[in-house]
């Protein structure tokens, strides 16, 4: 029997919240220009000063009141605010009217590794200094990471595919993932998908800073992947989401696309609760993997949007994982780590990067990589750092057209993502 043609699946819409920027217009000025949003915890809250994290990706300014109600922030985690209003500013964006749409046909793929970490600890705190009675009876729901998933399809009233990856620093990418998969086996016709975290809490920062992937000095310039005093991430908030449309729905109602979901990889090491490691085979499995299925090659790639996690282990896997991929193409591809400006938001983080690969197509350029001064020369990669450059003309002599993104989690987790601009 003859299979079913694979539906093709756009992005039609994005949503931004970011520590350098909230909408896809600020978001976007910030990191092509290599504004950032870290700052010093200190200045921002006397309760960091003992903590072992003293700089990280705080949204400024951020006010859930624009977004939802005051009942429903008061039951629910900072995290579930992000993800909300994410969410609006990706429906904003997509020009979809909801109630056009058949409910049961629309889904929702919000990443999320910690839960609502924020909601609980204050929660705990009212529970040993005023008792049992202080304590919410949201509580049971609202630190949960599926709680961003449940609140966003009762407030739009979604009752399709719905899924919470909790997949550590991937979770975001492979929501995307998720996401394109169920579209293009027609599980649902429109996704909402991205990521949230917010992890800027006492109890959060302590644990983090005493785990070993993120930067613990005081500098707010201090995530450097790829550099010779590499010292980790810079841990960020943050939320990003993405409207996902199969292609005919998406032309059917004129809306603008962003980009073509192509291709999706996904493998593990299996080497234990680790930060990735040096070596890079099976991550570059998952970006093989990823290649294949969109039936792109080197020459094909504006650039490659890199997990970069600034550790100097796990940034020699990620380069080995590329000379594996690419062999001698490697030298001659552009690569970056936009996330240096706005943290690594671990949920959001492949949203976020998903989102500015996606605005990289549309402007024609590739987001620089700031703070790497000192570039490691034997890792091998030619990365695009503190300004923007335009996308690298193929053999053919146009502009590529594609985006590869990579991310890597503990314990050997590996997902790849391909965007390609839009074909008729």
């Amino acid at each position: 029997m003859q299979q079913n043609k694979k539906r093709r699946v756009v992005i039609t819409g994005l949503g931004a919240v970011a520590p350098n920027g909230i909408g896809k217009e600020a978001f976007w000025q910030a990191t092509s220009t290599g504004i950032s949003g870290i700052r010093s915890l200190r200045m921002a809250d006397m309760h960091y000063t003992r903590l072992p994290i003293h700089v990280a990706g705080i949204v400024p300014d951020f006010q859930a009141e624009r977004y939802i109600e005051r009942k429903l922030i008061n039951r629910t985690d900072r995290s579930t605010h992000l993800a909300l209003a994410a969410f609006q500013e990706a429906l904003n964006d997509a020009r979809l009217n909801l109630e056009q749409e058949d409910p049961q046909r629309l889904g929702v793929v919000i990443a999320n590794m910690a839960g609502g970490v924020s909601f609980i600890e204050k929660q705990i705190e009212a529970f040993h200094t005023r008792g049992p009675r202080a304590l919410s009876a949201y509580s049971a729901i609202a630190w949960l990471q599926v709680a961003n998933v449940g609140q966003t399809t009762i407030r739009y009233g979604i009752q399709g595919y719905c899924k919470t990856p909790t997949n550590d620093t991937v979770s975001g990418l492979n929501g995307l993932g998720m996401a394109y998969k169920a579209i293009q086996r027609g599980s649902a016709e429109v996704i909402f998908a991205g990521g949230c975290e917010s992890l800027i809490t006492p109890a959060a920062l302590s644990m983090l800073g005493k785990q070993g992937s993120c930067f613990t000095g005081d500098d707010p310039a201090g995530y450097r992947p790829f550099d010779r005093r590499a010292a980790g991430f810079i841990l960020a908030e943050g939320a990003g989401i993405c409207v996902l449309e199969e292609y005919e729905h998406a032309r059917q109602r004129g809306a603008f696309i962003y980009g073509e979901v192509v291709g999706y990889g996904q493998t593990n090491d299996a080497h234990g609760i680790d930060a990735p490691k040096s070596d890079g085979t099976h991550y570059a499995r998952a970006l093989c993997l990823a290649l294949h299925e969109a039936g792109l090659e080197a020459d094909d790639l504006a650039y490659l949007s890199l997990d970069g996690r600034a550790l100097p282990a796990s940034d020699q896997g990620e380069a080995h994982a590329l000379q594996l991929a690419f062999a001698s193409d490697l030298a001659h591809l552009p690569t970056s780590v936009p996330r240096t400006v706005f943290g690594h938001s671990y949920g959001a983080a492949g949203a976020l990067d998903a989102i500015t690969a996606l605005l990289a197509l549309q402007a024609g350029i590739i987001p620089p990589t700031m703070h790497c001064e000192e570039l490691d020369p034997h890792y091998g990669l030619h990365l695009v750092r503190e300004k923007a450059q335009p996308f690298r003309l193929t053999s053919a002599g146009q502009p590529a057209q594609a985006v590869l993104l990579g991310a890597r989690g503990l314990g050997g987790a590996n997902v790849t993502l391909a965007l390609r601009a839009i074909t008729v």
